[in-house]
């Protein structure tokens, strides 16, 4: 076969080109609705249960199991109060779906599940160039934040249903779950909710500096960043 016979092909562009011009200028829209969904429910879930402190409180740990335990007394209004074998004292309103701790619970599921949807939705969809902020350790340490929100709301939400669990709070809401013994309580109980606590404090630090970042890019480099994690036309 002659030189003039083979029909002529156009050349592969090198992978990085290809990649760099398929890139959308925004994210997307359900990457940008879980984004924003997965946000509210955070910051839902916190307020909720610092509203609903009183009624968390009724769950610590170490609150009368054994039969033949004295009284404990609650604050000066309260009576001294024997509580039952296996915890706690059943509290009207505070083992409740719709009660505060309830909704918080929920809410914490509903991240647990939104998150692994945000990751499937995020491998399997393009989105656009990272943005630099003019500096290979900022850029370093956005990666590293972006990682770490990630990491720190799956363990918040993981924590969270395992102590609840270690509390007979998901027992005593939703019916499921295992309910504490004298004998299990106290192993785990305030180290893993002192550790579900940390994870918030960390957590809500890499917010504040994510936060930051973003406004950075869109008010002093002014790359229009926050565009990208907002609903329009991909390539505007």
């Amino acid at each position: 076969m002659s030189a003039n016979s083979v029909p002529a092909e156009p050349e592969f562009m090198p992978a990085n080109m290809t990649s760099v011009s398929d890139k959308p200028k925004r994210y997307h829209p359900a990457l940008v609705a879980l984004h924003w969904l997965i946000a509210i429910l955070i910051f839902g879930a916190f307020f909720l249960v610092q509203g609903g402190e009183n009624e968390r409180g009724r769950f610590r740990p170490g609150q009368g199991f054994q039969p033949g335990n004295p009284p404990q007394t609650f604050g000066d209004d309260e009576a001294p109060r024997v509580f039952p074998p296996g915890g706690f004292p059943a509290q009207e309103g505070s083992q409740g779906v719709l009660s505060a701790l309830g909704i918080h619970m929920i809410f914490g599921l509903i991240v647990l599940v939104l998150l692994i949807i945000r990751l499937i939705v995020r491998w399997g969809t393009k989105h656009p160039e990272w943005a630099s902020a003019g500096n290979k350790f900022f850029d370093w340490v956005g990666g590293l934040t972006h990682f770490g929100l990630y990491l720190l709301t799956f363990g918040m939400t993981i924590t969270g249903i395992i102590l609840a669990d270690q509390r007979g709070i998901l027992a005593r809401t939703f019916g499921i779950g295992s309910t504490p013994t004298p004998s299990s309580f106290g192993r785990g109980g305030f180290s893993l909710g002192f550790f579900h606590g940390g994870i918030w404090t960390l957590l809500l630090l890499l917010i504040i500096l994510h936060v930051g970042a973003s406004l950075y890019h869109q008010f002093i480099r002014k790359d229009n960043l926050l565009a990208c994690m907002w609903f329009g036309k991909k390539n505007e």
